[in-house]
């Protein structure tokens, strides 16, 4: 095994009762025997270190079911065994998923005793109505109460909410948000519904019993407003449903993001790993009760092993490259698989440029273009307004006259979607449209 950092994942695959909206891998059990999951847990432990015995211990992650349902005090020994058998980070995230139930906030102390640094709260809503509708069994004042005793306990508290749910309001998703940005967590995770495959809702749904859901257009408001909101109270967008505050983004699921190393342990939970300079992916068996018994026999718990081709893992890195706001970066993506010639991403913007002709012949560079485009064309801000904000009035009426010249180019491009209503042509933004809307 390669040096480098890597993160470990534990999948708790219980719950009280399984939410209508949700297709993870995970059961409702009358009885549980905590203590033969903690072996399981322990044996497959032992199994891992013989593989990652150079690896350092980034982040650790107890999600779920709902692994908040785990003993504390088994949880410790799970990271003690970690402790002894890995070296870890001096910056390592513990993060454990919880919902607020009464039971599960008085075991809150407990957990950051046991090591827990970081909590992510199933909140989902703080309207009870919607609650019911979400399948939740906490009310919102559980909700309010769990989100108040976590940011006593912990530094980093990340808490979930749905929207986009049935018969909800925009002006309510608005307030409703409002509060959440106003309770002093450093992180929110802001998922719009989705009807998944395998769940209630999708049952509902094909039977077309599942009423009061939001239109393509009312989703898209919901999706602006709520990025607009976080922006304004400093909680940045760093993946397309998750905001945080500087220096709290959460390194694991960015880790997985970012196709980092990251090793599963529990039912149904996949992993990605790199043994003898290639990359292997990997799937646990789903069913808990088959994975715990191979487990606790000390058998590999494991159904599926495979070998990543290049193409495989070039695909992921784009795939997952989209989903950050961060993005693909070309450099790297190239020095792992050498595709493009470094003489083409080095290389300036040079279209219907003169040999040897650069854009800063005759431009401002980059970035005050840029910033100067986005206010005059996104923002669609009065020129002496710009003035005050760039203060460089000779190099903005210069660059604004080229851009007003050159218009009859943008024009000449492909009719396309309408992205926003500055688009080029009657407005300003490519692509140009013929009056295409979506509903």
């Amino acid at each position: 095994m390669e040096t480098n950092q890597i993160s470990i994942y534990f999948h708790w695959p219980f719950c009280e009762s399984k939410c209508p909206y949700c297709d993870f891998n995970s059961y409702v059990r009358n009885k549980i025997n905590h203590k033969e999951w903690l072996n399981a847990y322990l044996n497959n432990i032992d199994f891992w270190k013989e593989k990652l015995d150079n690896s350092v211990i980034r982040s650790i992650y107890f999600g779920g079911g709902t692994p908040s349902l785990m003993n504390p005090h088994y949880l410790s020994l799970i990271l003690e065994k970690i402790y002894k058998n890995f070296s870890l980070s001096k910056e390592i995230e513990i993060s454990l998923e919880a919902n607020p139930s009464s039971v599960e906030k008085k075991k809150f102390k407990d957990f950051s005793l046991a090591g827990i640094n970081r909590i992510s709260i199933g909140v989902q809503s703080f309207y009870d109505i919607d609650l019911k509708y979400l399948g939740r069994k906490h009310s919102a004042k559980d909700a309010l109460a769990a989100v108040e005793i976590a940011n006593s306990e912990f530094v980093n508290v990340n808490f979930d909410l749905i929207y986009g749910r049935q018969f909800q309001k925009l002006i309510d998703w608005e307030k409703e948000l409002n509060f959440a940005l106003s309770l002093g967590s450093q992180h929110l995770s802001l998922y719009q519904l989705t009807i998944e495959n395998g769940t209630a809702f999708k049952n509902l749904f094909n039977a077309g019993k599942l009423r009061g859901l939001p239109n393509q257009k009312l989703s898209k408001e919901f999706f602006v407003v709520t990025n607009k909101l976080c922006k304004n109270n400093s909680f940045n967008q760093y993946e397309i449903s998750n905001f945080a505050k500087e220096d709290f983004q959460c390194f694991h699921n960015l880790n997985y993001w970012k196709c980092g190393n990251f090793i599963s342990i529990g039912p149904g939970a996949h992993g990605r790993y790199i043994f003898n300079c290639s990359r292997f992916s990997y799937e646990n068996i789903n069913n808990p009760e088959n994975w715990l018994n191979k487990s606790i026999k000390k058998k590999i718990p494991i159904q599926q092993n495979k070998k990543l081709s290049k193409l495989e893992q070039f695909e992921e890195l784009i795939m997952m490259g989209l989903r950050i706001n961060e993005g693909i970066n070309l450099n790297y993506i190239n020095e792992k698989f050498d595709l493009i010639p470094k003489r083409i991403i080095n290389r300036e913007p040079s279209a219907e440029l003169a040999p040897g002709q650069l854009d800063r012949d005759s431009l401002p560079d980059y970035e005050f273009l840029d910033k100067l485009i986005e206010l005059f064309v996104e923002e669609n801000k009065k020129i002496d307004d710009i003035i005050k904000e760039l203060g460089d009035k000779k190099e903005i009426l210069s660059t604004l006259r080229m851009l007003k010249r050159n218009e009859f180019k943008r024009k000449q491009f492909p009719v396309g979607p309408k992205i926003t209503k500055r688009a080029f042509g009657k407005d300003w933004r490519f692509p140009i449209t013929n009056n295409f809307e979506i509903d």
